[in-house]
């Protein structure tokens, strides 16, 4: 198996790390190209592509102890071939993505870092928070595809590949 390992985190600005919970989607094109509708489905559900259900901000002028634990643990249970990549800009910067998606054979996993994840952040989930409405029925937790945690290409952030 393998996993990365984070060697060195400095923070060098206050720019944000950011926390996204994905759900799968069914989608709907209109006429024109563009997506009708958006109806967010459990994991299981057969669909093709993700959009954020839930989203949080992380100031490292009041954060700085709780990122950098996160990156060292998402370091290690991220999906190796997915992580880190380049996959969003904003004004101020790059941003380089960890990414863990939920899998059938490696439930349990998945389930144990969403879980990690949400007792140390549980403002995540709170409405402010929400970026999409999720159905009032079933387990909020079954709504999770995917989790990315995001920093910034400007902090020097070095990890290794372990191979066990």
């Amino acid at each position: 198996m393998r996993s990365l390992k984070l060697k060195k985190l400095e923070i060098k600005d206050n720019i944000p790390l950011y926390v996204t919970l994905y759900c799968k989607e069914p989608w709907k094109v209109g006429e024109s190209g563009d997506i009708k509708s958006y109806k967010p489905v459990t994991r299981d559900s057969n669909c093709y592509f993700e959009t954020p259900i839930y989203g949080l901000r992380l100031n490292p002028s009041s954060s700085k102890g709780k990122i950098a634990t996160l990156l060292e643990y998402f370091f290690k249970t991220c999906d190796v071939s997915a992580s880190p990549q380049c996959t969003w800009k904003t004004d101020d910067c790059d941003y380089m993505s960890l990414l863990l998606s939920y899998t059938r054979y490696d439930q349990i996993k998945f389930d144990l870092v969403r879980n990690k994840i949400l007792d140390q952040f549980p403002e995540l989930l709170m409405p402010e928070n929400c970026l999409e409405k999720i159905p009032d029925y079933g387990k909020m937790e079954d709504y999770i595809a995917s989790i990315e945690v995001a920093y910034p290409a400007t902090w020097t952030v070095e990890y290794e590949i372990i191979n066990s």
